[in-house]
């Protein structure tokens, strides 16, 4: 498939490298870099095309993971490309360095495939924040903060109380308790860049009032136009609305079932897109963070390591390892659903380990093995590579939340220590002090902040530590399944 519609240049670069290069020719990194270049070029014109939802929270990511889905489709004409020729099976015929090479040519194979859905989320999030400049974008949301006491669509942005005797809520239009009401949270915190301070008071803030009811038109169409522009369509009725704003604050405390305020949950549709535009200009990318970037890691060397195993085993066996790992959580979820509540995580991570124990012991047993092959050794050693990457991090993770190692559980005797603060502090001076303001405090919270430092980096430790056992014993998981591949079968 892929010579078919492969270019002539690509072609040529296939035969040199069958020629000269048959490592990088069985992993197809040729094609998968021009047809990765292709998919790319594809998913950032999508971006860049598709229409921009201001009001939307999922379009981006419902994009990411169609594009994605698809780019897992079209990896699996390359797989099985990759697998047919299988070199792995020259039984003696071991190279150290070729275990890296080849490891790490399929690594970036599965990656490309992996992150084709980025170019789009880069090109429609680089579109969306050129929609409106910085300033434009402040002017308006100060613009529409400014505007909001004269728009009143819920009593709940003025000073308002509750008349117990009377069931009844009231509220006084003439103060005003949303300051910022449009204003992306985070932009709140920078006040350094836009010189925002608190968002919300309950106390009730006088502004300046409209002299007549047109006026108060003029400020709820300016209002209307200003959602329009950021294409939120609010149908309000100016006419209505600006009487019904004049006549309340001309009275002051009104009952909120006296007047109707309409629906205001256009508004929530502006803030929306005020925080979209935002993010879009300011924050950094949702691929880029580091959470998810590990995320995309574990599934690319996980893919990584599935592919190569494929290689160096009996698909049968391979089939059965599958199935473990599938059904083997979900059993387990299963009984420790019958425990207590309290007992039922680490209930679970004992089923893992009592899997992962499994496969250690099948490592030895497969190492002495020499006269015949057993498959059970074989399905329980891929399931001990599979797993390498994540049981030293949930044995970390055990320690932290189920036992007294990391001080999770600790529980700091409050009431006791300031009961002995107080009467020590009588005797001295004849006024009652806190535990809050006292050394056994202080030292409390450094050392949760201690404990929290030392599981996070035990963590580190673990995580990069597994990746590193992994990447060094490629060579001898090849020696492991190629020797037992080459021992005689049962018929």
């Amino acid at each position: 498939m892929f010579k078919k519609i492969a270019p002539k240049f690509l072609r040529q670069i296939d035969e040199y490298l069958l020629a000269n290069y048959p490592m990088l020719w069985i992993s197809k990194i040729h094609y998968v870099i021009w047809f990765g270049f292709l998919l790319y070029l594809f998913s950032g014109l999508l971006g860049y095309a598709m229409p921009i939802n201001l009001t939307s929270t999922t379009d981006s990511g419902l994009w990411y993971v169609l594009l994605t889905i698809l780019s897992f489709v079209l990896s699996w004409f390359w797989a099985y490309r990759y697998l047919i020729f299988n070199k792995e099976k020259n039984y003696g015929n071991l190279n150290i360095t070729d275990e890296y090479k080849n490891f790490g040519l399929v690594f970036l194979c599965v990656l490309i495939f992996i992150c084709v859905a980025f170019p789009f989320v880069i090109s429609n999030t680089k579109k969306l924040a050129n929609l409106y400049t910085t300033d434009e974008l402040i002017k308006d949301i100060n613009t529409l903060n400014a505007l909001e006491p004269y728009v009143p669509t819920t009593y709940y942005s003025y000073e308002n109380s509750y008349d117990t005797t009377k069931k009844e809520t009231f509220f006084n239009i003439r103060k005003f308790n949303n300051n910022y009401s449009y204003t992306p949270y985070y932009m709140l915190n920078d006040s350094a860049r836009f010189g925002y301070s608190e968002r919300y008071t309950n106390k009730g803030k006088e502004y300046l009032p409209c002299k007549s009811v047109e006026e108060v038109k003029q400020k709820i169409a300016q209002h209307i136009a200003i959602c329009k522009k950021y294409t939120v369509y609010s149908n309000l009725n100016v006419n209505k609305l600006a009487q019904t704003y004049f006549n309340a604050y001309a009275i002051g405390w009104v009952s909120s079932n006296a007047i109707d305020t309409g629906n205001d949950y256009y508004k929530e549709e502006v803030r929306i897109a005020f925080r979209n535009i935002y993010e879009a200009k300011f924050e950094p990318l949702f691929i880029w963070r580091s959470d998810f970037l590990w995320v995309i890691f574990y599934i690319t060397i996980t893919l990584t390591l599935m592919l190569v195993l494929f290689k160096l085993n009996n698909w049968r066996q391979f089939l059965i390892t599958a199935i473990i790992l599938a059904l083997y959580p979900l059993m387990a979820f299963i009984v420790t659903q019958i425990m207590s509540y309290s007992n039922r995580d680490a209930a679970f991570d004992w089923f893992v380990f009592f899997l992962y124990g499994a496969a250690i012991l099948s490592l030895f047993l497969a190492a002495k093995q020499k006269q015949q092959f057993v498959p059970i050794y074989n399905i329980f050693n891929q399931v001990f590579y599979l797993l390498l990457l994540f049981i030293p991090m949930l044995i970390v993770y055990y320690l932290y939340k189920h036992t007294s190692i990391f001080m999770y559980n600790y529980s700091y005797d409050y009431a006791s220590v300031t009961s002995a603060i107080n009467q020590e502090a009588m005797l001295d001076s004849g006024e009652k002090i806190t535990a809050a303001y006292s050394w056994h405090y202080y030292y409390d919270q450094w050392l949760r902040n201690y404990w929290q430092k030392e599981y996070s980096k035990w963590f580190n430790v673990a995580k990069y530590g597994a990746i590193l056992i992994l990447v060094a014993g490629l060579p001898l998981m090849k020696k492991l399944f190629v020797k037992q591949m080459a021992l005689p079968k049962k018929s």
